[in-house]
């Protein structure tokens, strides 16, 4: 379509500020004309839908592609995309190879004419013309996610005027309301049961029955942004993730009802009492008067504590980790875990010490162990409580909380979920004692 192109009459319904949708947009387009006309009508069919619309352009492949790089961090949301660029080097299918490659859109809509326009030969040449025609599609849908990509054929520039706009309008309409529908997967954090079939476990002294038995697992269907979707094992934290995703805006979770939801999860090794300090709870349980002790007292009975059980805790590791370590043994090494209650972080640290761990993470634990000795949690700012002197104390849930809120981070991190992982370190906030999930805008999770 060439010349002056106007659009017939429009009334936009205005959205409720409140429920107002954000389109970060670019369309790719070397005719002026028709670039105004895609902007204008972009805006309109979108604001019907309740979309506030923020719209970049470009008019050649070149500075189309400077922009699908430079949108790696914040991507776009929808691509409207010519092929015939006027630049037989540069067209719409390397754009689209650009944005596939950065991960820079959500979804490309091509809107093109070059399947039925015989002016393409002029600016391609005969050859690469048939060439683009005849593979557009499938060279189209191998360069991107086919469920987040429309090939729509462009109104032919030979139709009558009123006629070809009106199609115009209507093949945008559709690109709109297919991008509604497929905006809701974009991020998805959504439990599913797997199926699978289990041998039975033969009885010792008994021959074996190749009998299989139905079982079903937790798992978690994950998409973040304009990455993959893929599934992931439960782990600990997962559930209590998936409240505070699902959760309005509004409302918070505290620490106690996410213990509820997963309890089994976890293991419980901290004591508490009114006091607020755990490792001084587990001294006076004892009859000793934590508080009249001075530091250095403090230090030298921390220590007198592990020494009784350590040697033992380390020998029970040591067989764990070799993956030898047998039913007794481990009921042996949980109830060791249970004893030694808020001095198992100092223990632990002091096993991997010994046995040479050099993960990365010994030092956190190191700086954790010792807020615990300190009554104190690492995190700070914000607590369950606060002592006389000034300073801040988790309850049990809420150490439990961050162990937890912890794990599934660093759980996401080592299976390549590394910007869901600072997505969630960035709005997931404590706020006093209860935690809210505050995403910007834009960000809908299915869950």
């Amino acid at each position: 379509m060439s010349g002056r192109v106007s659009s017939p009459e429009a009334t936009p319904r205005p959205a409720s500020p409140y429920f107002m949708k954000t389109l970060r947009m670019l369309i790719v387009e070397d005719d002026l004309s028709l670039l105004e006309f895609l902007d204008r009508q972009y805006r309109e069919v979108f604001a019907e839908l309740g979309f506030s619309v923020t719209i970049e352009s470009a008019t050649n492949g070149t500075k189309a592609r400077d922009l699908a790089y430079a949108a790696t961090a914040q991507p776009y949301d929808l691509v409207s995309l010519d092929v015939n660029l006027g630049d037989p080097n540069v067209t719409g299918m390397n754009v689209l190879a650009s944005l596939k490659r950065f991960r820079s859109a959500w979804m490309v809509a091509m809107l093109t004419g070059v399947e039925t326009d015989s002016t393409l030969d002029a600016s391609m040449g005969p050859t690469k013309a048939e060439q683009v025609r005849r593979n557009l599609r499938r060279d189209a849908y191998a360069e991107f996610p086919a469920e987040r990509l429309l090939v729509i054929e462009k109104p032919s520039s030979t139709l009558p005027s009123a006629e070809g706009i009106l199609l115009l309008v209507n093949r945008i309409r559709q690109i709109a309301l297919i991008y509604d529908e497929i905006a809701r997967l974009r991020f998805i954090f959504h439990p599913i049961m797997v199926t699978s079939l289990e041998r039975v476990k033969a009885i010792k002294g008994k021959p074996a029955k190749r009998k299989f038995i139905e079982t079903a697992t937790l798992h978690w269907q994950i998409r973040f942004n304009c990455g993959e979707l893929r599934t992931l094992p439960d782990r600990a934290g997962f559930r209590t993730l998936h409240r505070l995703l699902s959760m309005p805006r509004d409302e918070v979770l505290t620490p106690e009802q996410a213990l509820a939801i997963e309890p089994k999860n976890e293991i419980q090794t901290i004591l508490f009492t009114g006091s607020g300090d755990p490792v001084a709870a587990f001294f006076e349980a004892q009859g000793i008067n934590w508080l009249a002790l001075d530091a250095a007292q403090q230090y030298q009975l921390i220590q007198a504590a592990l020494a009784l059980r350590f040697k033992r805790y380390v020998e029970l590791r040591g067989f764990q980790d070799d993956d030898d370590l047998t039913a007794e043994e481990s009921d042996e090494l949980n109830r060791i875990k249970n004893e030694l209650g808020p001095l198992l972080a100092a223990a632990e640290v002091a096993y991997k010490r010994l046995s040479g761990n050099e993960e990365e993470n010994v030092v956190e634990e190191v700086q954790h162990a010792v807020a615990m000795q300190e009554g104190l949690h690492v995190a700070g700012g914000n607590y369950e409580r606060v002592g006389d002197d000034r300073r801040g104390f988790d309850s049990p849930a809420a150490q439990i909380f961050r162990a937890r809120w912890k794990r599934a981070k660093d759980y996401l991190r080592e299976n390549g979920y590394t910007d869901l992982a600072q997505h969630l370190e960035d709005y997931v906030h404590p706020t006093g004692s209860s935690w809210s999930y505050n995403p910007p805008n834009g960000v809908e999770w299915t869950t």
